[in-house]
């Protein structure tokens, strides 16, 4: 490889490492809003999240455009083609769930109070601290060509499939009742929404696993079931 390749290929990496801890620095203030509420939290953690959601966007673009101009014009030899392909994937799937955190944060703030109910508050925060593990061992497993780690995570996606609708049972028996006024239904379509925003969360997480394990192994198993031994 060339040292000009090797330039490209490293502002590559270099961007790709600053996206993931942009999206952590998001799970965390996120983790904080639905623990304390957005009445409660401090506006200056608001406001970054704000200017990071942006900053993701930015950064798709921005790698995107040198993976595309790195192929074009490297005319990469074959794993180094996959390499570039799984991060082409990758940043896809962490700027959509910098979307889809930014949509939870949008659906509390709809909420009247703008808070999550104490009484579902430790599941949801239980379900969307799953859903972050999940996206953090999908990325170490690629940097790290952690084979086991990429299992792992799309195995779990069930399991944060499984707690979006017990909690979103528990939420309609709990809160339906004969008389429910236009506020309880109101905040009871947000409540799902937020759910329905973390298990896509959980989605996209698998789907960056199934990149690491295309870069690992040249296997893709995009809309396909693990192979048994696995």
């Amino acid at each position: 490889m060339s040292i000009k390749k090797d330039k490209k290929f490293d502002k590559i990496h270099s961007d790709f490492g600053k996206m993931k801890l942009i999206l952590q620095e998001q799970f965390e203030i996120l983790e904080n809003v639905v623990l304390l509420g957005l009445d409660i939290i401090d506006v200056k953690e608001v406001e970054k999240f704000k200017i990071n959601e942006t900053i993701l966007d930015k950064f798709e673009l921005k790698l995107s455009d040198n993976i595309i101009q790195t192929i074009g014009l490297q005319h990469p030899m074959a794993s180094d083609l996959r390499l570039l392909i799984s991060y082409f994937r990758m940043i896809g799937h962490i700027e959509r769930i910098g979307d889809q955190l930014n949509n939870i944060l949008r659906f509390i703030n709809k909420m009247e109070p703008p808070f999550i109910p104490e009484t579902h508050r430790e599941s949801l925060l239980d379900m969307l601290s799953i859903s972050e593990k999940m996206v953090r061992k999908a990325l170490i497993s690629f940097e790290d060509l952690d084979h086991e780690y990429a299992i792992w995570t799309i195995k779990n996606d069930e399991l944060v499939d499984e707690m979006q609708y017990n909690l979103l049972k528990r939420m309609v028996k709990k809160h339906t009742p004969k008389d429910i006024d236009k506020t309880g239904i109101y905040n009871l379509i947000n409540f799902a929404s937020i759910l329905s925003n973390i298990e896509r969360i959980a989605d996209n997480a698998t789907n960056i696993a199934e990149a690491s394990i295309y870069f690992q192994q040249g296997i893709d198993l995009r809309h396909q079931d693990l192979p048994d031994k696995e």
